[in-house]
């Protein structure tokens, strides 16, 4: 079985209980490719995974990376987006062919409304989210044009699919639909992984999934034993490791 998966590891702070949590976590789960955001340089995985690309640095936070892609199998290429610092992308030379890896970081609701992570840029809610929505699916058409290969748009897309009152509004979740159908991609872990996570020890309730793995029907058709699943944002003592779940599918080809 191939496993590819995706977390948001909440920016790791060198030599901290969850940041060593969250590397015993990706050991043990030992996918052969790995999309991490809010990635950091203290979370070393050289041994691991020999090839990865990752999105550039802003100057304000150098060691850390918006998007880390990881993989076993050789990287090929490194294609440019149209945000090299939010988003990244690469070609990647699987034993089942090769394959485009789209890493992501969708803005989250109050971007470009307050705060300095985007700047106070005078947008109203959700606005930033749905111009990146935009943005991002020329840049899917372009790379799927470009290589003519399967596409997998992996990451934190900071809306919930399954649960429609969860993160997110009607109007973005819409237009993530319009364009994952004009690009023949489904979103494979937008259905309940709620059977697969737990009650966060101190807020007791399972978390919305809000990161996403989405893959080119050409590509599922040739899927078998497909399997999705998820992973919680804390240790079997309830100890944290993120802000966020993980989730992953594995199948056979």
């Amino acid at each position: 079985m191939y496993k590819i998966a995706t977390w948001n590891v909440e920016r790791p702070k060198k030599g901290t209980q969850k940041t060593a949590l969250a590397i015993a976590k990706i050991e043990e789960l030992n996918a052969d490719i790995l999309v991490l955001t809010e990635n950091a340089n203290s979370i070393s995985l050289t041994e691991l995974y020999p090839f990865s690309v990752h999105s550039l640095a802003y100057e304000r936070t150098p060691e850390e990376h918006w998007v880390s892609i990881f993989s076993k199998w050789k990287i090929s290429e490194q294609i440019q987006t149209f945000d090299n610092y939010r988003t990244a992308c690469a070609i990647i030379k699987a034993p089942f062919g090769d394959i485009a890896v789209f890493g992501t970081i969708i803005p989250y609701h109050q971007a470009g409304v307050s705060g300095g992570r985007y700047g106070n840029l005078g947008y109203k809610l959700w606005e930033y989210h749905e111009m990146d929505l935009h943005q991002q699916a020329k840049d899917w058409k372009r790379i799927v044009e470009e290589t003519q290969i399967p596409l997998w748009v992996i990451g934190d897309f900071n809306q919930s699919r399954n649960n429609l009152k969860g993160y997110g509004t009607e109007k973005v979740r819409q237009l993530l639909t319009y364009y994952l159908k004009q690009l023949d991609l489904t979103c494979v872990t937008e259905g309940d992984l709620s059977p697969f996570l737990h009650p966060d020890p101190i807020k007791n309730k399972i978390r919305n999934n809000i990161d996403h793995i989405c893959i080119s029907n050409s590509f599922i058709e040739r899927m078998k034993q497909q399997q999705i699943g998820a992973w919680d944002h804390f240790d079997k003592e309830g100890k944290y490791m993120s802000d966020h779940n993980g989730v992953f599918i594995s199948f056979n080809v």
